[in-house]
């Protein structure tokens, strides 16, 4: 949007300060940590602990099966050292017609097993496969042969040595009265000549080897000891397995391994009611409470070894869930050390997360204050340079109404002569610019607020009709206006005039803002500003209730780099001089003057490089009320144009006039002019001067002063001490700043503003003589 003389725009929105980079994210990226790298360390724990557990059972089922072979071996070694003493026997006890001898060959098998803790029973069988002796004492009825046996028919077809499992009848019938189950070493007897003399046997008690497997896992019931054939089956073991019972008899090798297919432990073979010393196979006893439970399927880490000097082999292995039960014991620990101090890591950064936010919130309190200190600053240094520019203004006015003035006078000089029409056209040239210059000057008294307003009592939704009659015609036929006044308005007073004038400045910057048509909006709406809101800030601190009126276009808006000019004096962005750059200067003049405040902001400075534009004025104009009484002025001499009615003409017939002027030129202006009305004229150029002249003349009528005097005191000054010392001389006050004027109508005194012809001078002359 251009910025001219007639509108001005919004200020930018003040950018927010950088946020501070927030610790939250890294707090809860701190608290995720608390959680996670505890659960990892205890995992990692977890995993290291059971390897650890594995490790320690795979040695300790590798250390027992070292023992068991160990022990297997020399078992088997022991036995079958019994077995030849008994081939050492002479043939000729094993003729089964001499049952005596038979008790003796049983006295001395008894012999050789006496003191040997694992052999159950030493058996001897004749050819035929018939008990001759045994160990122990035992009735001939209750030694029952082995003719049935699978073994006994091996041995018989050839087979000099073979391990019988407890499965087999050869086994089955080699205990004793009491025994528990056993398993047996039997041996083949010949003749000299090959043939077969007989059938040794070395049954092993069950009992012992579980004794024996019990101490050695230190009665562990998790803990499972096999010996077993190279078939597979079973022929010792802790917990007892059941009769017939397999395992796959393969032995990969010495270290401990997972492995499956454990048989489960079963019912044993308990002894026989009937024959002394021979357990009947079909009897079973429950098994032990500590046989365990495994079920076949398993998985156990084993541990395996092949006994050296039988076809046998040992399988050592732990029951894997009693691996897993220490091993979740174990972690239950780990948890119970872990989980504290993942609660503590937790809790302190939930601490520090909260400490976080309040110092978050604090921040955003300090950004939001220091936003708040940085407009108020803003807003402050922009009022003093709209002070420096009042001061500025303020001397310019003075002196260009001085200047004004005296042109005025001596155009009016010539017009009164004769002149030609060439003359006459230069003349009506220079008093057109005499206008224009004094409607310049009007507006500069506007903006630095010096003007002395005559407020009205007005409803802006009274005067919808009056403002759309005002505007229409400065707008273009494509530029449609819209009103909305609603009528619940709260009432205003202002000058009309000015108020009219301001209008007219913003519609025209808003025609200028859309060469190519569009809208333009006035709106109003009562607002209260509080104190410590947003509203109030950026009206400079305003509060209380206003009418807010808008004014909004569609143009092209405002560049956010002049956004803050807009409204100083002679700032404009017209080229060629189409403009003063005095239009939004007047518009805030008024807006001041009237006790609010303008604001001006734009779409392209809101949203940069965006398509949208526009610019939107918004003026904040103070409630009145209704009964207040209206601001006139009375002791305002009427302006330029203004008839003076009731007046009546003055003649001056050589009365004397005090005129008190500094300035040379406009002293001389003044003095024709009231010359040319029949009066006598004395000048002073100060207050003192002045007041010396009065105190010697006693003649003087009236005193006409201007208010800025050199020497130290001022027109107003120099006019209270004259009603002080000569309470019935009249004043006249002249002067170029308007601010003074209100000033001086407090007071009583008659004030009339600069530049003035001879017209306005009679005029304030005949008030102040006449009423004397």
């Amino acid at each position: 949007m251009t910025v001219n003389s007639d509108i001005g725009a919004p200020r930018v929105a003040e950018a927010e300060l950088p946020r501070a980079p927030s610790t939250i994210a890294a707090l809860r990226l701190q608290m995720l940590a608390a959680v996670l790298i505890p659960l990892a360390l205890l995992a990692a724990a977890g995993l290291e602990s059971r390897r650890d557990i594995v490790a320690q059972a795979g040695d300790r089922v590798e250390r027992i099966a070292a023992a068991v072979d160990e022990h297997a071996q020399k078992v088997i070694e022991s036995d079958r050292l019994i077995l030849d003493r008994v081939r050492d026997l002479d043939p000729a006890h094993l003729v089964l017609a001499r049952p005596r001898d038979a008790n003796q060959v049983g006295a001395a098998l008894a012999g050789m097993v006496a003191g040997i803790p694992q052999i159950q029973a030493l058996w001897l069988w004749d050819a035929q496969g018939r008990p001759l002796a045994v160990s122990r004492h035992t009735a001939a009825a209750g030694r029952p042969d082995i003719t049935d046996s699978p073994a006994y028919g091996q041995l018989r077809a050839g087979q000099t040595e073979m391990l019988i499992p407890p499965s087999d009848s050869l086994a089955a019938t080699s205990g004793t009265s009491g025994d528990q189950r056993v398993f047996s070493l039997a041996r083949r007897l010949s003749h000299p000549d090959g043939s077969l003399a007989g059938i040794a046997a070395v049954s092993m008690s069950l009992a012992y080897f579980d004794d024996f497997y019990r101490r050695v896992t230190q009665d562990d019931p998790a803990t499972t000891v096999l010996l077993v054939n190279r078939e597979g089956m079973i022929m010792a073991g802790r917990p007892v397995a059941m009769d017939g019972a397999q395992v796959d008899p393969i032995c990969p090798g010495l270290h401990a391994a997972w492995r499956a297919g454990w048989p489960a432990a079963g019912p044993a073979t308990g002894p026989a009611a009937g024959a002394e010393g021979a357990p009947d196979a079909g009897s079973r006893d429950a098994s032990p409470p500590d046989a365990g439970a495994a079920s076949e399927g398993q998985q156990r880490l084993t541990a395996c070894r092949l006994i050296a000097n039988a076809p046998l082999t040992v399988m050592v292995g732990v029951d894997r869930a009693q691996l897993d039960r220490q091993w979740h014991r174990r972690l239950g620990w780990l948890a119970l050390l872990a989980l504290p101090v993942m609660g503590a890591l937790c809790a302190t950064t939930l601490l520090a997360m909260r400490r976080a936010r309040r110092e978050r919130l604090a921040a955003q309190a300090l950004r939001a204050a220091e936003t708040r200190r940085e407009q108020a600053e803003g807003a402050l240094l922009r009022t003093q340079r709209l002070q420096a520019l009042d001061q500025i203004t303020g001397g310019i006015i003075h002196d260009f109404a001085n200047l004004l003035m005296t042109v005025r006078s001596g155009a009016e000089v010539l017009c009164r002569r004769p002149h030609t029409e060439p003359q006459r056209e230069v003349l009506d040239a220079m008093l057109q610019a005499i206008a224009w210059g004094e409607r310049l000057t009007h507006n500069l008294r506007t903006f630095s607020r010096r003007p002395r307003l005559h407020l009205d009592l007005v409803r802006l939704s009274d005067m919808a009709g009056d403002i759309a009659d005002l505007l229409r015609p400065a707008l273009r036929g494509d530029i449609r206006l819209e009103t909305a006044l609603p009528p619940s308005l709260w009432p205003l007073r202002v000058d009309r005039t000015e108020f009219d004038l301001a209008l007219l400045n913003m519609a025209v910057n808003a025609r200028d803002a859309m060469p190519r048509g569009g809208v333009l909006r006035l709106a109003a709406a009562n607002v209260h500003i509080d104190p410590a809101s947003h509203e109030s800030d950026r009206t400079g601190g305003l509060m209380g209730d206003f009418v807010r009126l808008t004014v909004c276009d569609t143009g092209s808006g405002i560049p956010p780099d002049i956004l803050d000019r807009v409204f100083d004096p002679f700032f404009t962005t017209k080229r060629d001089g189409k403009s003063t750059g005095l239009g939004l200067a007047q518009v805030h003049g008024l807006a001041r003057q009237s006790g609010g405040a303008a604001l001006a902001d734009s779409l392209n400075a809101a949203v940069p490089n965006s398509a949208a534009a526009g610019t939107t004025i918004t003026l904040y104009l103070p409630r009145a009320e209704e009964d207040a009484a209206t601001a006139t002025g009375t002791g305002t001499v009427p302006a330029k144009g203004v008839a003076a009615n009731g007046v009546p003409e003055v003649a001056g017939n050589g009365r004397q006039i005090l005129l008190v002027e500094d300035n040379p030129t406009v002293a001389k202006v003044m003095r024709d002019m009231v010359e040319a009305l029949g009066f006598r004229v004395l000048a002073a150029t100060t207050a003192d001067a002045a007041q010396s002249l009065l105190a010697d003349r006693p003649d003087i009528s009236l005193m006409v002063s201007d208010i800025v005097l050199p020497g130290g005191r001022n027109g107003l000054e120099l006019a209270q001490a004259v009603r002080h010392l000569h309470p019935g001389l009249p004043v006249l006050l002249v002067s170029g700043y308007g601010d003074r004027v209100a000033e001086a109508e407090s007071l009583g005194f008659a004030i009339v503003p600069k530049p003035l012809d001879s017209t306005q001078l009679r005029q304030a002359i005949s008030r102040c003589l006449g009423a004397r």
